[in-house]
């Protein structure tokens, strides 16, 4: 499977075995493949940062997966840092988007606050501010 556009296409499932080395199974967290968070998510990341679709590209074409190892990112950081950079970002982010990965983490997403602002906060009602409120405001007059 790929994913394409007129000027880069990603070979997902190489893709998938690279972000495996850079995310294994550990601590209890699943690896990349074990949550499908590439081939699942890799297409909404690539709209969202469409400028790291031809440095993953060449990420993904210049690294062999089966003698791909961690080691290898400093190489790729230092022979083409756009290339580690969007890979290391399209990685990262197909993982944290998956709900698997969310949920172990304890991450349920942005979630929408309300927020009054009329309501005090406790530091606020405890006399915190007092002093500074007692003081008046202070400042200095910047030089014209």
């Amino acid at each position: 499977m790929t994913v394409a556009d007129a000027n880069a296409e990603i070979d997902v499932s190489r893709l998938e075995e690279l972000a495996d080395v850079i995310l294994p199974a550990a601590h209890g967290m699943p690896s990349a493949s074990e949550v499908n968070s590439i081939a699942a998510y890799l297409d909404q990341v690539l709209d969202w940062r469409g400028d790291l679709r031809q440095p993953l590209a060449r990420a993904v074409a210049a690294l062999e997966p089966s003698l791909f190892t961690v080691d290898r990112l400093s190489s790729l950081h230092q022979d083409d840092e756009d290339a580690y950079v969007a890979l290391t970002t399209a990685v990262a982010a197909c993982y944290y988007l998956s709900p698997v990965v969310r949920e172990q983490i304890g991450y349920p997403g942005q979630v929408a606050k309300t927020y009054d602002p009329y309501s005090y906060t406790e530091w606020v009602a405890e006399g915190l501010l007092d002093p500074v409120m007692e003081r008046g405001p202070i400042w200095r007059e910047a030089p014209e």
